[in-house]
Order: structure tokens, then C-alpha cells, then sequence
């Protein structure tokens, strides 16, 4: 796997500033077949044009670059999305 940043799809992005917004409770499926549940805080980009997500797990605040997750699922109830595949832009 490359470390250079490789951009998410727009429409993708939205959906993580959606579960910021209203601090959705979500698991995320990560490249490395491992799994997360944590709280979405916050988004940001870095110097390098890398996305990331500010996320809060049970014990500790983490940050996950956007282009390492696979899926995310939301776990609170009545959120605006269930599951989102998350693929790597084509553009």
C-alpha cells in the first residue's frame, strides 16, 4: 500500500462531515481489515492536501486518514445513513 494520499470522492467527504456534525457514533472498516467504533468529531486537512478524521474512541482521540477507511457504518439511531463504501477517487 502507498502512503501518498490518494483523495476520496466529494459526495464520500460529505458523508463524513455529516457524522461530524452531529457526532454520529459509527464503526469504520479500515484497509488493514481492522475495525474502530468511536465517535466522528471533526475533519481536517493537512499541509500535504490529506484528509483526515478526528474520531474518539472509548478511550482516546485518534486521527484516521479519510483514504484508509473502507466502510462506515453508522450505529446511532435515526442517522441521516446506515453504511457507506467508501472507494478511492477516480479523478
Amino acid at each position: 500500500m502507498s502512503n501518498r494520499y490518494q483523495p476520496i470522492d466529494c459526495h464520500l467527504y460529505d458523508y463524513f462531515e455529516i457524522a461530524c456534525m452531529y457526532h454520529y457514533d459509527v464503526k469504520l472498516d479500515l484497509l488493514d481489515d481492522s475495525t474502530l467504533e468511536g465517535k466522528c468529531i471533526n475533519t481536517e486537512t493537512q499541509p500535504d492536501k490529506s484528509e483526515w478524521l478526528i474520531f474518539k474512541t472509548e478511550f482516546q482521540y485518534t486521527k484516521i486518514r479519510l483514504d484508509f477507511i473502507t466502510r462506515m457504518s453508522s450505529i446511532t439511531p435515526g442517522a441521516k445513513f446506515s453504511v457507506i463504501e467508501c472507494e478511492k477517487s477516480t479523478s
